[in-house]
């Protein structure tokens, strides 16, 4: 069961930004948040009464989110990854330095809602792999500016990692693919199942053919070739190809480029 997180809120009396911060600390330890979510292995964590950061994998990527939830602004977003417990960037004085961490960015005036993609390359990381992370961010302005560094409920040092297991993700969907086809062909094309191995046969190799769900539809793709009120059926058919559902899925776009006969 997902644990209750809580935070140290670091209180900074001047105009200071996470970029140029380090946040003090003492031993950092341990923090698991993980939840299954549509299936999926999702990691979430609070940032007080202020904020939510949400991370989770997909084929070859770390996507996290961070959401501002409270009354004031959110001026910046500091995470870092690694895979080595004892290798969190600090200050000359033991600080975690916020700064040197992997992502360290200011965030856009009024923007409520940041969604980060960290490449597996990026990161040094292959499914099966633990990473180790922190997150803080910056919240308010002047002298109520302040950054929540999430902590559980449990640990009184001012600074934790939690550990992301790098799992394989379920639902790939593969690349967005286009086919050509010539007119007459398709015209030829006997039946509902045979129009679908089309669609289909164009799925990058190792994605599951009949697992998934089409939208529009075959029959819709079908009605829309043979609609009477077509000027013409040269037109791309394009159907997405849905595996998963909610959060956890992914999607490709399949293309059926009907052309002209050669001449």
């Amino acid at each position: 069961m997902r644990k209750l997180l809580l935070v140290s809120l670091l209180v900074f009396a001047g105009a200071c930004s996470v970029e140029n911060d380090s946040i003090p600390s003492e031993e950092i330890k341990e923090v698991n948040a993980m939840t299954m979510v549509d299936g999926c292995s999702v990691y979430d964590l609070k940032l007080g009464q202020d904020g939510i950061i949400r991370f989770r994998n997909f084929y070859d990527y770390l996507e996290v989110t961070v959401t501002n939830v409270g009354n004031t602004s959110m001026n910046a977003v500091s995470i870092h990854f690694t895979k080595d417990s004892n290798d969190f960037p600090r200050t000359g004085k033991g600080d975690l330095n916020t700064s040197k961490f992997t992502y360290s960015e200011n965030v856009n005036k009024g923007v409520n809602e940041v969604t980060l993609r960290f490449e597996f390359s990026e990161l040094g990381v292959a499914v099966g792999d633990d990473l180790f992370i922190t997150a803080a961010a910056e919240f308010g302005s002047g002298k109520n500016k302040r950054v929540i560094f999430v902590q559980d409920e449990e640990l009184v040092g001012t600074s934790f990692y939690f550990t992301y297991h790098v799992e394989k993700f379920l639902y790939y969907a593969g690349t967005d693919q286009v086919r050509e086809i010539y007119l007459s062909d398709a015209q030829a094309v006997p039946s509902w199942d045979e129009v679908r191995k089309l669609y289909a046969n164009m799925l990058d190799p190792g994605v599951p053919k009949k697992a998934g769900v089409y939208s529009p539809s075959i029959w819709d793709i079908i009605y829309d070739f043979n609609d009477p009120n077509r000027e013409t059926k040269i037109d791309d058919y394009t159907t997405t190809y849905t595996l998963g559902t909610g959060e956890c899925s992914d999607s490709v776009e399949l293309t059926l480029r009907v052309v002209p006969d050669p001449l």
